[in-house]
């Protein structure tokens, strides 16, 4: 669990890449790793253009018609690809206020055109193609967003040997876990303004309070919105503001249960408050854009290749004796990595089970159903210790 913390650090990539600063850079990886679970990387390796041209081109898709962006609706496809409407997911049990595309590799980096399967999935897939919108509607949309996907792609690569060295573990350790074809996929989310919402209302749920499932998390926060907010120890909230030219990065729970419990997955969230909506000379924002992208290990990989070898000076450092990493691995890795990440598509998109996998479905809202206990019983101790 994160410890208590006031502000997010912020890292600097080119502190990564200078040899008299790597040292640094590592020494403050290290310490968000295990106490905060979150960090701003400046300087990413994308190019301003791509940043600009991206995020250009995701708002003017998000202006279309509703009837236009309905086009590509996820059930549509097979591969959890797609766009989302607004109040069509939930998180914590309640709707989230955003309206998403979500978008793989596949395509961009993957030669194979052949439907990939998950073993012991019944077919299920997560990889396959994308679904765009026609490219009369948005010009320029779908080379805009392949190009960022490459380069965020890079970044996450470059980041398993960063943590790997900041864990004192040898720098290609994850190598293993991250090959073609990749399960990495992106969320552009589109944020409505609260004063579009319900007047009797002061806050909204943009995302409920969760863990990512991820390896790592890289958003980019294309707006001037401060709705992002992370969770202390204690419980109390503290925002993650935009900084120019930064990426927010987050721990996911996949990388919590490979470290056994060392680093560290942070609970955060997405508020959306009328204050948050206004600028610094109290002028009206409009939307607010992000995009996510999701590392996840390659399909392949199984419980046993998950736990890795740690130091008994780098397992010292955890700040609790059992951590819920355990908890989310006896939950749901209980055959293969696949069952954790397909459990989670199923129940976040049922309405693509219910069109393409109807029994993988019913079997993962019962599996969901048993961590969800698993949380509770280890919620319950964590309280009587406490």
């Amino acid at each position: 669990m994160a410890e208590n913390f006031s502000s997010v650090p912020v890292l600097d990539f080119q502190d990564a890449i200078s040899p008299d600063t790597k040292a640094k850079f590592l020494s403050q990886l290290r310490h968000a790793l295990v106490d905060i679970g979150f960090f701003y990387l400046r300087n990413p390796p994308i190019t301003e253009e791509t940043r600009r041209e991206f995020l250009e081109k995701s708002l003017a898709f998000f202006d279309l018609p509703l009837s236009m962006k309905h086009e590509i609706d996820m059930p549509k496809s097979k591969y959890f690809k797609g766009y989302t409407g607004p109040r069509q997911e939930k998180t914590a049990a309640e709707k989230d206020e955003r309206e998403s595309l979500t978008l793989g590799l596949f395509g961009i980096e993957e030669s194979s055109s052949e439907d990939q399967v998950l073993p012991g999935a019944s077919g299920c897939c997560l990889v396959g193609p994308n679904q765009w919108p026609e490219e009369n509607t948005v010009p320029g949309f779908q080379p805009s967003v392949e190009t960022y996907l490459s380069e965020i792609q890079t970044v996450s690569e470059l980041f398993t040997i960063f943590i790997a060295e900041a864990l004192d573990l040898d720098p290609a350790v994850f190598s293993k876990f991250f090959h073609v074809p990749r399960l990495n996929a992106m969320r552009l989310s589109c944020y409505p303004s609260p004063y579009d919402l319900d007047p009797n209302q002061t806050e909204f749920q943009g995302v409920g309070p969760h863990k990512d499932g991820s390896f790592l998390t890289f958003l980019l926060q294309g707006t001037e919105h401060s709705s992002l907010e992370v969770q202390t120890k204690s419980g109390s909230w503290i925002a993650v503001p935009p900084i120019p030219n930064t990426l927010v990065i987050n721990i996911g729970r996949s990388l919590e249960a490979m470290t056994h419990g060392v680093c560290v997955a942070t609970t955060h969230r997405v508020s959306l408050t009328r204050e948050q909506y206004q600028g610094p000379n109290n002028e009206m924002l409009g939307k607010r854009i992000s995009a996510a992208f999701f590392q996840y290990p390659s399909s392949s990989v199984t419980p046993e290749h998950l736990l890795l070898d740690i130091p008994p000076h780098i397992l010292a450092l955890r700040k609790d004796s059992k951590s819920d990493a355990e908890t989310f691995f006896e939950g749901l890795f209980k055959t293969s990595y696949n069952d954790a990440i397909l459990t989670n598509a199923l129940t976040s998109h049922p309405e693509v089970g219910a069109r393409w996998y109807p029994n993988e479905l019913a079997a993962a809202l019962r599996k969901q159903n048993e961590g969800k206990q698993l949380d509770d019983v280890t919620l319950k101790k964590s309280a009587a210790v406490h």
